[in-house]
Formats: C-alpha cells, structure tokens, sequence
C-alpha cells in the first residue's frame, strides 16, 4: 500500500506553506484508498466488537448527545495492525518534518477512530484549554490532525468539518467567517489546535476519521 512520501518536496512545502499561512491546511489524496479502506474496516470492526465509547466533553468528559455525538476508540502505537503501523509511522515522519520546518517542539502524539452516526455532529469548540491558548503547558494540544476514511463521500451528505477563520476569544456566532470542509476519504485537515474553533455538522450516514493531536514537551 502507497503511503504518502512527505520527503516530496512538493507535499512538504505545500503542508508547511499553508500551515505558516493559514495556521491550517487541507491536504486531498493525503492517504491512498487502500489504507483508507483498511483504517474504515478496522473502525467498524472494532465498533461492533464493542471497543467504541460515546466520547465526553470537559475536563471532566461528561457524555452529552446534543454537544457531542461521536464514539471513540483510543489507539495506541504498539498496535500490531499494518493499517495503524502505517499510520503512526506516517504522523511520527509528519511530526519530525514539522518540527524541522516550523519548530513548534511537537513531543507526542495521541489518536483515535471518532464514528459519527448519522444525525450526530459536535457543537462549536476549541481543542485546547483557554488557559493554555497563550502559553502551551507541558504536554498540551497543539496540533490537530484529522484523515477522513469516508469512501465515495456524496455532498449531500452533510458531515462537514466548519472551521471559524478569525480569531474569536469566545463561542464565535454561526454567522461569522467560516470554512467547511467536506469528510473525503484521504482527506488530511491540520490546524493549531489553539487558534480554531470548530464544530462537526450533522451527517446522513456514519461518518468516520481517524483523529489525533500532536502535543508539546
């Protein structure tokens, strides 16, 4: 299976042109389809096996539908499965080439499958504790990362990921600028995890990514 080759200097400079600029990047065709198909299959998978648990919000992570919808399974690097062997050894080159480029002192990386049902979404937030915004702590949030596995995603679907562009130090309005970005399978979003609010719009069938962030020293 084809991974994708992040000494191109054309992926690269794209990925880190976009991050400087924007403080996001959207990346299509990030993961060949073989592998997004074997990531979706495990997902499911291990969904019905009864390894999924309805994901919380908070410090405290209390489970609340009508914020946030997904189930969510924790995957750890010392999986054996070649599809998240692949993966993690693609976020950890991602990580490096990153940190050489942009020097934000990424130190680690934390991941899971994030299963939306159909109707679910996750209301507008932000990735990162307000108190850290300013001044990271050791081991915050600061990159998120986010590959979509939905295969032959139809637009009508709905399950857009809505990024708010500007910087809002509260809940910005619904109204305010805006960009959605579609679930595709392969999909790569990154984005500082300080910087964003976002929310996840409903969608008319399961709606699946792999969802990690890259956390400071």
């Amino acid at each position: 299976m084809r991974t994708p080759d992040l000494t191109s200097p054309t992926l690269l400079t794209t990925i880190i042109d976009q991050l400087s600029e924007h403080h996001y990047c959207v990346i299509d065709q990030f993961l060949a389809e073989p592998i997004v198909a074997e990531l979706h299959a495990l997902a499911q998978a291990r969904r019905h096996a009864g390894l999924t648990r309805q994901a919380g919000t908070g410090k405290s992570a209390t489970t609340n539908a009508n914020l946030r919808g997904d189930q969510i399974d924790w995957l750890e690097p010392e999986d054996t499965h070649p599809a998240l062997q692949q993966y993690f050894a693609l976020m950890a080159d991602l990580q490096q080439q990153i940190n050489r480029a942009l020097m934000l002192g990424l130190d680690s990386y934390e991941t899971h499958f994030a299963i939306y049902p159909p109707g679910t979404g996750y209301s507008t937030h932000i990735d990162q504790f307000i108190q850290h915004r300013v001044a990271a702590a050791p081991g915050a949030r600061t990159l998120t990362a986010i590959i979509y596995l939905n295969q032959n995603w139809p637009e009508a679907a709905g399950g857009a990921l809505r990024l708010y562009l500007d910087t809002h130090e509260a809940l910005p309005a619904q109204e305010a600028r805006h960009l959605d970005i579609a679930p595709l399978g392969g999909r790569l979003v990154l984005f500082l995890s300080a910087r964003f609010w976002h929310q996840v719009l409903p969608a008319s069938q399961d709606r699946l990514s792999v969802t990690g962030w890259f956390k400071t020293r």
